[in-house]
Order: C-alpha cells, then sequence, then structure tokens
C-alpha cells in the first residue's frame, strides 16, 4: 500500500526585523495553501543568526502572524535547537560526496563575478535576484582542502548541486520534476 503524505507547509522569518507586507503575503498563502489541502501550516523561527535574532522581534512576528488569523502548531520551532540535526544531515552529505567547504566571502565571490566578460550584468541569477554562486573551492584539490581545513579560517558548507542532482536522477530512474500548484487561494 502507497503511504500517504499530509500536505505540509512552513513560514520561516529571521527574528532580526518586522516583517513587511511580502511576509504577510507568503504566511497567507502558506497558510491558504494547508487550509484548502487539509494540510499542516509550521511557523519556523530562523533564528540562527544569534547577532541579530532578538526575542521582541519573535513576539511581533507570532503577534502580526495572529492577527492575520494564521494558527500553527505549538511549540514553534526553532533553528537554534537544531544543530544535532543538522550536524546528522551534513556528515550523511559529506559520506556521500555532496558538499565542500567554501572559504569565499562575499566579497570574494562578487570580485569574481566581476572580473568574468560582462560582469554582474550578464552573470546569471537565481528566481529571487540573486547572483548565482559561481563555485568557488568546488574543484580544488583534496590537500588543498584539507590544508585549508586545518587553517581554520570560517568557510561554510555548500552543496555541490551537479552531484546532488545526479544523485537524484539515478535514485529517481531519470530526471525530477515538480508540478506548482495553480490554484488561487
Amino acid at each position: 500500500m502507497k503511504e500517504t503524505r499530509t500536505f505540509r507547509t512552513r513560514f520561516a522569518p529571521s527574528p532580526n526585523g518586522w516583517l513587511h507586507l511580502g511576509h504577510a503575503y507568503s504566511a497567507l498563502l502558506g497558510y491558504a495553501s494547508a487550509q484548502a489541502s487539509d494540510g499542516e501550516f509550521l511557523l519556523r523561527l530562523e533564528d540562527i543568526d544569534t547577532g541579530r535574532s532578538r526575542p521582541h522581534f519573535i513576539e511581533g512576528i507570532e503577534q502580526d502572524l495572529a492577527w492575520l488569523g494564521i494558527q500553527w502548531p505549538q511549540p514553534v520551532m526553532r533553528q537554534s535547537e537544531r544543530f544535532d540535526i543538522y550536524e546528522q544531515a551534513l556528515t550523511k552529505l559529506r559520506k556521500k560526496g555532496l558538499i565542500y567547504p567554501c572559504w569565499a566571502t562575499r566579497r570574494d565571490i562578487s570580485k569574481a563575478i566581476e572580473a568574468t566578460p560582462g560582469g554582474t550584468k550578464t552573470w546569471p541569477r537565481d528566481p529571487d535576484g540573486a547572483l548565482v554562486y559561481p563555485g568557488m573551492y568546488r574543484e580544488i584539490s583534496e590537500s588543498k582542502r584539507q590544508n585549508l581545513m586545518w587553517q581554520g579560517g570560517s568557510y561554510a558548507w555548500r552543496l555541490d548541486m551537479q552531484k546532488a542532482c545526479d544523485l537524484a536522477e539515478a535514485k529517481n530512474g531519470g530526471p525530477l520534476h515538480y508540478v506548482e500548484l495553480s490554484e488561487k487561494f
């Protein structure tokens, strides 16, 4: 028998400022989608930026959503309480060779893109308009990677999208696809 899955959506604001109209629209759309599908709407706080997250912004988010008529299960999921889960996921991704450390700063990335023919004007952008990451540090040798790791500088884990897509397609037995909801809520 095929397992049925509950429709679930979430709204995940960072409590480092007040909600704006775009947040309200996104939350209302997610909530309406969950309601229309007899699903679940979750509130998940992206509170891992400890330098900017503030308790009064969390209170404001909850008050604004309640004012909009949005309800969510308690307790609210907080990303800052899930680091052990993320470490487990990172370990799995590392073992599969799907992630790599990247030491590039935003400035380094911007400079690398500017140095290409056409610079930022012709560089690809994601659906939100942000410049697509150029893949710095993805193809460095393992010895260079190990040396950088031992030096102890700051880095971020990046997903090797091509490897991840190849693995997903192999597991799926072909190309991945999705269907965007076309109903209006």
